[in-house]
């Protein structure tokens, strides 16, 4: 009588498949790749002398917690995760639990985290209106997120009922934490895909060659498919709520694509600019300049790049740099005034050096 409680039993008609190894070359495969554009970005930032920024120390953070999340994923494989309820020995259940918490958690932190970074870099090229939204955006999906993570211990009290069964205690209902990662999930996908439109607001008003602006455009929008990731997760979800733990392997696998995608679409940018201001093009294309802003630069016919500091000499006629100022206009006037400036290859949009005055309204920037 006493091993009735310890015995399990099978019944031979269930399905009995192990998604485990499947779901670890997943989840390593993804962050593997993600682990490769992050260092590409930082190694081409250390051979072109480029200090590091806050964003890239908040997405190297994010991918740590990507990390953290896959190691106790293949932790909580060991134990049975990826196989059906029933097959899993009542005895793993305790360690399995304890680490899928912790997989969960690692995993919302580095999706808030991997977001948050490719905000900030938002935040060196965006002004008025437009970096208070995204800072709104970084304390709100941090917030909703962060939220998230917290619920996910404190759904049980005393915390060791959540993977101990046995201890006496009260849990909520898991459906209330259902409904709110669906919230997350939606808000999640919708701030990506703000993110992912804003720089098409910041850079529309640029005087630079249109093939190059959106090249610049489409390498900075990336992070849509972060949010389309996020959408499906969505439906992943839902179904975690189900009492087979194999109805899960999905939301790992897609968590996991979240923050990955996250990361290399937060990398393109970067490692186009950086890329860009070596590669010999005729004509005028966005760099990154010393101070980790965004630069009109021009490459000549000899490979010599033209900005603020090494410009030829001025046509007849023409302003000396020294005294071209930037200031902003219309979008009314952009074209008109391009036509009278003869070297808008020479002009520097962004650096903290310049000497700009900016408007909150959305303009581009011309000499005058």
């Amino acid at each position: 009588m006493s091993g009735t409680s310890t015995v399990q039993v099978i019944n031979p008609s269930l399905p009995h498949d192990d998604y485990g190894p499947q779901v670890n070359a997943c989840i390593w495969a993804l962050s593997g790749m993600a682990g490769a554009w992050l260092v590409l970005r930082i190694y081409c930032k250390f051979i072109r002398h480029r200090r590091l920024w806050w964003d890239d120390y908040i997405l190297v953070a994010s991918w740590l917690m990507l990390l953290g999340g896959n190691i106790s994923i293949t932790l909580a494989i060991q134990d049975g995760f990826g196989k059906h309820s029933w097959d899993i020995p009542f005895k793993n259940y305790p360690s399995m639990l304890f680490v899928s918490a912790f997989a969960g958690t690692f995993m919302i932190i580095g999706a808030a985290w991997s977001k948050t970074a490719f905000a900030v870099t938002l935040l060196r090229i965006s002004t008025g209106w437009q970096k208070s939204f995204i800072w709104f955006i970084i304390v709100s999906v941090n917030a909703v997120l962060g939220a998230s993570a917290v619920m996910t211990w404190a759904r049980c009290w005393p915390v060791e009922k959540l993977w101990m069964m046995s201890v006496a205690g009260e849990c909520w209902s898991y459906k209330f934490n259902v409904r709110y990662n669906i919230f997350t999930a939606g808000y999640s996908g919708l701030m990506d895909i703000t993110l992912a439109i804003i720089p098409w607001h910041i850079l529309w008003g640029l005087s630079i060659d249109r093939k190059e602006k959106f090249s610049a455009l489409g390498a900075m929008s990336m992070g849509i498919f972060a949010g389309i990731t996020s959408f499906v997760k969505i439906y992943a979800i839902q179904d975690s709520g189900n009492a087979d733990i194999a109805d899960t392997v999905q939301l790992v696998v897609l968590a996991t694509a979240e923050i990955a995608v996250t990361i290399i679409a937060a990398s393109i940018p970067i490692l186009r600019a950086l890329a860009r201001d070596k590669v010999p093009r005729a004509g005028p294309f966005l760099a990154l300049d010393e101070t980790e802003h965004w630069t009109r630069q021009q490459i000549t016919t000899n490979g010599t790049t033209t900005t603020a500091q090494n410009s030829p000499p001025p046509l007849p006629n023409t302003p000396r740099i020294e005294d071209i100022e930037l200031r902003p206009i219309s979008r009314k006037k952009s074209f008109s005034d391009k036509l009278k400036v003869g070297h808008l290859s020479r002009i520097q949009e962004f650096d903290e050096a310049a000497v700009v005055q900016r408007s909150p309204r959305r303009s581009g920037w011309t000499p005058v």
